[in-house]
């Protein structure tokens, strides 16, 4: 997992990210200082796509803006969740971007992987 973080953490657009799967980080690249937006990062993440696979719906994304800083969560597949942590004055549209480059490469990586075993 700690290679997906070295392709999504990139200058000007992600500052730092991690992986969830259920309540357990799997990797994280959130350095010391941003403890309290991962923290809240992955309370709120988990309880938002909790309730979205209870409801039934294909929301995969979700945004959350603290201070000067933006969190953004998305859903890689169920239980599997990526919290990204980015400046508020970023181009959301960028890291949008970016995050579907790094799922689709993910996704192959998965596919890849299973062919392998």
């Amino acid at each position: 997992m700690i290679e997906l973080l070295t392709q999504v953490d990139k200058p000007g657009v992600i500052e730092c990210s991690m992986v969830l799967s259920g309540k357990e980080i799997l990797a994280s690249s959130f350095p010391a200082e941003y403890k309290n937006h991962a923290t809240i990062g992955k309370q709120a993440f988990i309880y938002v796509f909790s309730n979205v696979a209870k409801m039934r719906s294909k929301h995969n994304e979700s945004h959350l803006e603290i201070g000067d800083r933006r969190i953004s969560g998305y859903q890689l597949k169920p239980g599997l969740i990526l919290v990204c942590l980015s400046a508020k004055d970023s181009n959301i549209a960028l890291v949008r971007k970016h995050i579907r480059e790094v799922h689709t490469a993910f996704l192959r990586e998965q596919v890849a992987k299973k062919l392998e075993s």
